[in-house]
Formats: structure tokens, C-alpha cells, sequence
């Protein structure tokens, strides 16, 4: 797009142009099929004008929605590199087929492009407008201005099909950038974006590609989208937005990838999950490994102080030490009292010289209030679950992690003092559960409570994962015990990931269905093939479109 606005002159024939235009909007021709052409990760190149190369509202150079599309690839673990060194400020659709014809690294990067994703045409009617407005007054003119576009737009997308016919090609269509112009100046060229918007995406259709409309996405909010009304290019949440657009047309043919994070035991695990996601740490989460009680709360604490947990028997074993000694830790904190883990576990991290905190208290419930001291801040929300078990809580846990929420806990039919006493500081809280694991009666007890829950634990997982925690990739933990999905759901929040639960042998419908909801593209699954059988992740890949 041109880099500033042009004031408009005259009044252009609307009626008179739009009777052309619309005999534009029959290109015919025919490309080969796309293959199905999956990789493992993906070349990622951005063609086009301003927009791609990331003009902004005040004319300097930035992240355009190329950019964003890029740390979508990156957030689950697809984008092998990418390039928008081709992109030109101000490129008309002619200067796009010349560049494909005669460039040869503009045609070495295409042919090398497993995503390829191009903007350009506007430029075309921006150049008229800035140079000979008067010409927009001339039917004629406008025909055979589009039907240029038109054939411009076909040679460009048969010299990408012929560089490089596996590609995956999504191409943009245009949005309204004199918004803030009177509504009869704006009018007529309104109406010429759109028929250039459907030229676009007929092409695009009939050559295999996949268009992305934005007329109407940065409709939505023209002021925060299109900041300056001096200038065609948006801000950064406009770019945002476009980016937005292009992930959800992108992110369905995506191939689905999947990970495995285990070690021989439950210990081992969380030594793998720790090395998986921090290269040193400050701090380390000290959590018994044989019962759940005591560390249950601990994840946003974790979360906070950007500490992997770890789990211990009534000894350290060797390779959390080795693990601590790899992050070059200075201090351990132990969740729980001497009962959980034992007064010898914690001469042994003091021998190591890590300095030691023990929160813990005479049960459950208050190890989880004391927790819940020491996240201080000002969160927005508790979360309640049931403390007799762990799977609700679990569920809940990378997401009170990621928001700041301390988790507390309670018994099915009874609400602790001490529960009660710490939820007096807060306005709202989120029940995680149906009314056999935490009972109306306790719901009735609690500051302007929503529920969140299904009929099993793997209803819950999928009801939080859809409705609080929605992610583009997924940690996935047996629902079977608590060790696995505890420590990795530290990480789960690290990465931005949600969280589901299935059983060790296959996936529940619920889980599945939440998956092909949130249209995951990433899996990590935690745990050695005894906490999760192989068969899990086969189905998911299978079952997720």
C-alpha cells in the first residue's frame, strides 16, 4: 500500500463503475491439485506490499502480520525459518509477477517455501488515486485497470504453483483504510476494494490457495486497528488482527505434531520436564512423589517463581540432584511438612548448599492457605477444588499457574476454617467439579462462584481446557495419577499451553472433541508409555482435524 493518504478531488461515477466491475469476476482457469504435503516443520516466506513488510501508521518500518503469523508457527514448534526480505512498501500486483519471473532469490525462496503468503493488488488502486483520480471517473479505465489485476494475479499464483506445487499458498484480501473519510468519498472506493477483494479470492480459490478475508475484521474497531485516519497502514494490534485472521485459515491444514516427555519413573519425569523447559533456575520446587495432598496448590507458586518442580521419595534420589546441580539452583522450597517430605531430604538439599523454605501445615488445607500467603499479589480469582483427590485440581492447574490464582482446597460437603478465612480476601472464585466432588452446599459458601465441570474428571479437563485455558497446543497427563500432570503443568503455563487428562489406554470422546475445538496442532504428552499408552497419541493425531 502507498505510504500516505491522498485527498480525493472528484466524485467518481459509483453506479457507471460498479456495472463494469462486476463482469470482471469470472477469471477462468485451472491448476493441479495441492498434494497433501505434510513436514515436519515449515518454510514460511511473505510476498507482497507494505502490509507484509510491516509498515506502520507512522510510516516507519515494523512487525507486520507476516511477523505475527511467524511466532504462530514458532508457538507450536512448526517454523523451520522465515523471510520477508520480498516484500516491497508500495508493490503493485504487475511488480509482484515481475519480481516471480525475473528475481531468482525471490524464486529460490518460493521454491523452497513450504507457507508462502502474499498481499498485493491494492496498490494498484492506491497508485491511481494518489497520481490520476480522475481516471476512477472513466468506466473504461476501471475495467481494464482490475482486468490487469486480474491477469497480474493469475500469472503470479501459476509462477508460485510452478516454482513450487506443494506450497501452501494463503493470500489476503483488503480492508476499508478511509474509514474516517466521508461517507460519499469514501464510498466508490470502498466498493472497488471489494470487487478487487473478490477477484482475489476467486483466484485464489480456483488456483488451489486459500484466500483471508479483513474487510471485516478491522471493521470491528477502526480507531485501535487503523490508528492514524491520515494513514492506509494499520498499528500493531491491527497487524494483530490480520494475523489473526490468516492463523485461522492456516492453522487447519497445518499437520498435527506430538511429543513425548519421560523418564523411567515418575521422579525421572520431572527431571525431564525440568531440562525440557528451563536451562538454570534460581529456584526449585521440592514435592513428595508417592501422594498428592501437599503439592496439589503448588503450581502457581512454581509458576511464579519460574521453578521446575520436582519430586522426591523419603531420599533425593540421584537424578533430581544431578537435575538441581544442572540448573545451578541456590534455593529449594519443600511443600509440605516433615511427614511429606522428611527432615533427611532436607539436610541433603542444605548439603548441596541450596538454601531451604518448608511451607506446610498441619494438613492439606492449610499447606495449600499457606501456599496461597506466599503468592501474595492482588489475584483476580481463587480456585476451589475438592482436596480428597487430585484430578479437578490438576485440571485447573496450568491455568491458576498462568493467571496468578492460588489453588485451595477443600473437603466435598465441608468448607475448612482455614479455607474459608483465606477466601474472605476474594470477590470471585472458580469451583473445579461437579456437586459430588464439591457440594452446592460448599458453593453457596464461596465469593460469587462459577462452576466448572463434567460428568468425569475427563469432562472437567475438557470443560477447563475450552472454556478458561483454549491453546493452539496441549500438555496431555494420565488422569490416572497425579505426578505427571503436576510437574508439567508448570511448563503447560511456561509455554502457553492448555491442559487435558486421559485415561492411560485411550482418549475419552470429551478430550478428543476438546482437542478438534481448540484446533491443537501440538501435543506433548507426559509420561513413559505405562502412565500413557502410544495408542493415545496415535488416536489424537487421528482424531483431531
Amino acid at each position: 500500500m502507498l505510504d500516505q493518504r491522498v485527498m480525493w478531488r472528484n466524485k467518481v461515477k459509483l453506479f457507471a463503475i460498479l456495472s463494469l466491475v462486476f463482469i470482471m469476476l469470472a477469471p477462468s482457469f485451472a491448476f493441479a491439485e495441492e498434494n497433501d504435503h505434510s513436514v515436519k516443520d515449515w518454510n514460511y516466506v511473505a510476498l507482497g506490499d507494505s502490509l507484509a513488510f510491516g509498515i506502520q501508521s507512522d510510516n516507519t518500518a515494523g512487525l507486520g502480520y507476516a511477523d505475527f503469523v511467524a511466532d504462530d508457527l514458532e508457538n507450536v514448534y512448526r517454523l523451520a525459518s522465515f523471510t520477508k526480505e520480498f516484500a516491497v512498501p508500495g508493490l503493485t500486483s504487475e511488480g509482484l509477477l515481475t519480481q516471480l519471473q525475473n528475481d531468482t532469490e525471490t524464486q529460490a525462496a518460493v521454491s523452497n517455501g513450504d507457507l508462502i503468503t502474499l498481499s498485493v493488488g491494492a496498490n494498484d488502486l492506491l497508485e491511481v488515486l494518489r497520481n490520476n483520480p480522475e481516471n476512477l471517473q472513466n468506466p473504461e479505465f476501471v475495467k481494464d485497470k482490475l482486468e490487469g489485476v486480474k491477469d497480474n494475479y493469475i500469472g503470479i499464483m501459476g509462477a508460485i504453483h510452478t516454482l513450487n506445487p506443494e506450497a501452501k499458498v494463503v493470500v489476503m484480501g483488503y480492508y476499508n483504510p478511509f474509514y474516517a473519510y466521508p461517507a460519499e468519498q469514501q464510498t466508490v472506493f470502498v466498493q472497488l476494494m471489494k470487487s478487487l477483494n473478490q477477484i482475489i479470492e476467486k483466484i485464489a480459490n480456483q488456483s488451489g490457495s486459500s484466500y483471508v478475508p479483513t474487510f471485516d475484521a478491522i471493521a470491528e474497531n477502526y480507531s485501535e486497528y487503523l490508528p492514524n485516519p491520515e494513514n492506509v497502514h494499520p498499528g500493531q494490534e491491527g497487524y494483530r488482527r490480520i494475523a489473526e485472521e490468516f492463523w485461522q485459515t492456516i492453522k487447519p491444514i497445518l499437520p498435527i505434531s506430538s511429543e513425548r516427555i519421560a523418564g523411567m519413573d515418575r521422579y525421572e519425569t520431572a527431571v525431564k520436564v525440568s531440562a525440557h523447559g528451563w536451562e538454570s533456575a534460581e529456584t526449585v520446587i521440592i514435592a513428595v512423589g508417592d501422594n498428592f495432598p501437599d503439592a496439589l496448590a503448588g503450581a502457581p507458586l512454581a509458576y511464579k517463581l519460574d521453578a521446575p518442580i520436582l519430586l522426591t521419595g523419603s531420599t533425593l534420589p540421584s537424578t533430581v540432584k544431578e537435575e538441581i546441580h544442572r540448573l545451578n539452583a541456590k534455593k529449594a522450597v519443600i511443600l509440605g511438612e516433615e511427614g511429606a517430605v522428611t527432615p533427611y531430604v532436607a539436610d541433603q538439599l542444605k548439603g548441596m548448599g541450596l538454601k531451604t523454605e518448608r511451607i506446610g501445615g498441619k494438613d492439606r488445607f492449610e499447606t495449600a492457605a499457606y501456599i496461597a500467603a506466599v503468592l501474595d499479589g492482588d489475584p483476580a480469582k481463587a480456585v476451589v477444588a475438592n482436596g480428597l483427590n487430585f484430578p479437578d485440581a490438576l485440571s485447573m492447574a496450568s491455568h491458576a499457574a498462568e493467571k496468578g490464582y492460588p489453588i485451595l482446597l477443600t473437603r466435598p460437603n465441608e468448607l475448612p476454617e482455614v479455607t474459608e478465612t483465606v477466601l474472605s480476601d476474594f470477590h470471585s472464585s472458580i469451583v473445579v467439579g461437579g456437586s459430588s466432588v464439591v457440594s452446592d452446599g460448599v458453593l453457596d459458601q464461596l465469593p460469587e462462584a462459577v462452576r466448572y465441570s463434567g460428568k468425569n474428571r475427563y469432562e472437567t479437563s475438557s470443560e477447563v481446557a475450552t472454556t478458561l485455558n483454549p491453546a493452539d497446543k496441549a500438555f496431555i497427563a494420565t488422569g490416572a495419577d497425579f505426578a505427571d500432570a503436576l510437574t508439567g503443568s508448570v511448563l503447560a503455563a511456561k509455554t502457553k499451553s492448555t491442559f487435558l487428562l486421559v485415561p492411560p489406554t485411550k482418549v475419552d470422546d470429551s478430550i478428543s472433541d476438546a482437542a478438534d475445538m481448540l484446533g491443537v496442532r501440538h501435543f506433548t504428552l507426559l509420561g513413559g508409555t505405562g502412565a500413557i499408552d502410544e495408542s493415545v497419541s496415535e488416536e489424537l493425531l487421528e482424531q483431531v482435524k
